[in-house]
């Protein structure tokens, strides 16, 4: 094929014209018109594409040259339709080739340059193919909205990428049963999706470049190499996962953790090589790798040295005998589940394969389970757990080939009723808290009882990790009912009924009426995640609001869930804090009046410092520059939505920073006060400190993370704008960005009011 694929790029139309029919046409954008089955454009071509066979195939030979598939010099703004991307052609044919007539890949190219906020709305894709075959050979496929289209047959035909800031750029999808490619170039950078979607995807002697959440996660990959600029090529690989035969993959990034999918699943590497800047360098299947998840390799190697991929966590890396370069299909072991939770004396758990396995218990924890056969793929898992902790490990699968699968499971001990009391709660008053004195018939166990502070029955503190006995007291507490309600539990039972107790605080020791500076600190530990929409002095406003300046970016949130989450987070997040759990959270801090007179008059300066950690670990902060952007306010009405702040945005100026801005809201609209400053400091161990001094609005940002190497952006960031003062002293934070890997982990505030 490939001799006559040299011939044919070497004749001319005309000649070729007797071979053609209405199922083999020709793409030429030099050809003469007139002649029959070839057409000057890829447009063109589609318009009279036929059906055809699985023997007979529509065939496009397609000659030397670029081919536009999406207009790069037309304005307007693509928007996709019916909830999905914007494309640049859809097609429908159920078999069909691309076949390029170049002397290498590189001379026929398939291109776009759109994506992502760059010229879209959504995530812009060359390519919706609904087929059920679809083979392309000898070509480029390629997004160049972020790099450079370079066409050394005729650099009149070079084109300048669109912008420098990464985006999400899609090559395209395939609907149907097979996708085939052999020696075909697919370029883009964010999303690459060099054809995502077939039932079964194969990819023989292609080249990808591409950064994060790009390739097709359940194709096989032969004699193939990869240029990855990013860390994180995949975003899954679900099912039977993805399998690469004698690949090459080059490291173009500076990250030194280089993983191979963001969410996980099966990988399979069969004489692969790794080139990366550094020996350093740790390769791993994901991130947090879950315990069941079995990856094979064989014959791997990291800058020419013999490397196992994913060793933190080895358990997850096989390296069976049986890996050879022949394998037709990836070595996935299916399983009816990965995780199961059983509670001693309730559950069985069936666990089958569809072929025949041997079921074993690590060593250990035998104790825990019983096996119980029902054939030769199948077994029953019966809980066996007599201790007062929860055991968790895998109950394992394995073939005589070496092969494995795995479901992790948490073994509970049986439930035990609630424990008693032996002293029912009561609130005690200290000299700056609150005590809530109560003794349990625990026996020895762990108390994991809920806690849960009010006052005037709005919550102000709660259990998120151990009983919170102790409420430490603020001015606003001052005259109001305090009470407390608590559900005991310990380690092996249920909740029981809730008892509460309360106190009315007529005075707080230690506190006066006319300090000559207030705070509020919290670190979130006992924060109170629930819906809380009451703008009332002392309290947090925990709600969500979609901002005026977010219209064009259709979203919204569930006002029955939760905006706010207190829990671990992952990637850049470090240890736990408060985390957005739906786009538009917002919280809000309205404070008590230090004096009696006028409210308006009772604010002046005043000083916020917020420590924070972006999820993200490149410095862009949020998922896309679609409206994107966390604010930080002080100085603020919160019944009006008046005052002044910082706003933190992702912009289409960079992939890797964000821009800082000072901000003015009157009555919910805003308006910069400041230049914006584009930064690489919004990075794990961020500190945003806000001031508030005379007619001064200040703000200085910075990172305890290091400066990016590749950077020449300030790693700093300060602001400053004169403005008017104002009578008020809330605090307002906004985020409007996606969430999951895109959020920004609070772990403390403290104002000042001065």
């Amino acid at each position: 094929m490939r001799r006559l694929l040299l011939l044919w790029a070497l004749l001319p139309v005309v000649a070729l014209a007797q071979s053609l029919d209405s199922l083999h046409v020709i793409v030429d954008a030099e050809a003469v018109s007139g002649v029959p089955h070839v057409y000057k454009t890829f447009q063109e071509a589609a318009a009279h594409f036929k059906e055809g066979t699985a023997e007979n195939p529509m065939t496009v030979y397609i000659r030397p040259g670029v081919y536009w598939i999406d207009d790069p010099d037309d304005t307007t703004v693509k928007v996709g339709k019916n909830g999905r991307e914007p494309f640049g052609m859809t097609v429908r044919c159920s078999y069909l080739s691309l076949v390029g007539q170049g002397l290498v890949p590189q001379d026929v190219v398939l291109a776009s340059q759109r994506g992502q906020t760059q010229g879209a709305i959504g995530n812009f894709t060359m390519f919706d193919f609904w087929v059920k075959t679809l083979n392309v050979e000898n070509l480029t496929m390629g997004n160049y909205c972020n790099v450079d289209l370079i066409y050394p047959r005729n650099p009149r035909l070079n084109r300048q990428k669109r912008s420098d800031a990464i985006t999400q750029a899609h090559v395209g999808y395939v609907h149907g049963d097979t996708l085939k490619a052999c020696r075909v170039r697919f370029i883009s950078r964010l999303n690459l999706n060099p054809l995502n979607g077939a039932r079964y995807s194969y990819y023989e002697d292609c080249h990808f470049e591409c950064t994060d959440d790009a390739l097709n996660g359940t194709a096989i990959y032969r004699d193939c190499n990869f240029d990855f600029y990013g860390q994180k090529p995949f975003w899954s690989t679900r099912g039977a996962g993805a399998m690469f035969i004698n690949c090459l993959f080059n490291a173009k990034s500076d990250s030194r953790e280089l993983y191979f999918c963001k969410q996980g699943g099966p990988v399979t590497l069969i004489d692969c090589r790794f080139m990366a800047p550094s020996d350093s360098v740790y390769i791993g299947w994901t991130a947090y790798p879950q315990p069941w998840l079995r990856c094979y390799q064989s014959n791997f190697t990291l800058n020419g040295k013999p490397y196992l991929v994913g060793n933190r966590q080895p358990q997850n890396t096989l390296q069976p005998l049986m890996l050879n370069e022949s394998l037709q299909k990836t070595p996935y072991l299916d399983i009816s589940q990965h995780e199961a939770t059983l509670l001693t004396g309730q559950d069985t758990l069936r666990l089958t394969c569809p072929e025949t396995v041997r079921w074993s218990i690590p060593t250990g924890y035998e104790s825990f389970v019983s096996l119980s056969p029902v054939n030769e793929g199948s077994t029953f898992v019966i809980p066996t757990n007599n201790t007062d902790e929860m055991a968790d490990f895998c109950i394992i699968a394995s073939t005589e080939d070496g092969r494995e699968a795995a479901c992790h499971v948490v073994v509970k001990p049986s439930i035990l009723p609630p424990p008693a009391f032996r002293k029912r709660p009561r609130i005690v008053q200290k000299k700056d808290c609150l005590q809530l004195d109560y003794q349990l018939d625990l026996k020895g166990r762990r108390d994991e009882s809920r806690i849960t502070w009010y006052r005037n029955n709005i919550p102000v503190s709660t259990t998120h990790d151990k009983p919170e006995r102790v409420y430490f007291l603020t001015a606003a507490d001052r005259g109001q009912q305090i009470s407390a309600t608590m559900e005991p539990k310990h380690q092996r039972s249920t909740y029981g009924s809730a008892v509460s107790s309360s106190i009315k605080l007529s005075s707080l020791p230690g506190h006066t009426s006319s300090t000559s500076k207030t705070t509020l600190f919290t670190d979130f530990h006992d924060f109170p995640c629930e819906w809380q929409p009451q703008i009332l002095p002392g309290y947090w406003t925990v709600d969500g609001y979609k901002p005026q300046d977010t219209a064009a970016f259709p979203w919204a949130f569930d006002v029955q869930k939760p905006m706010w989450e207190y829990g671990e987070g992952f990637n850049g997040a470090v240890g736990k804090g408060l985390l957005q759990a739906q786009r538009g959270a917002r919280l809000m801090y309205t404070p008590v009046s230090r004096s009696a007179g006028n409210v308006s008059r009772l604010y002046g300066d005043m000083s916020l410092t917020l420590q924070v950690d972006p999820t993200k670990t490149a410095g862009q902060g949020f998922g896309s520059a679609t409206g994107q952007y966390m604010d930080v306010c002080l100085k603020f009405n919160t019944q009006t939505l008046t005052g002044y702040g910082l706003r933190i945005i992702r912009t289409t100026k960079h992939a890797k920073a964000v821009d800082f801005l000072l901000v003015r809201y009157n009555n919910g609209v805003v308006t910069p006060i400041s230049e914006a400053v584009s930064s690489t400091c919004y990075r794990t161990g961020c500190t945003i400190f806000l001031d508030f001094n005379g007619n001064q609005l200040s703000a200085s940002v910075s990172t305890k993370t290091p400066r990016p190497a590749d950077s020449v952006l300030p790693h700093e960031v300060k602001l400053t704008a004169q403005v008017e003062p104002n009578a008020f002293g809330g605090v307002h934070i906004q985020h409007t960005g996606s969430c999951g890997e895109s959020t920004t982990m609070l772990h403390s505030v403290m104002v000042e009011w001065k």
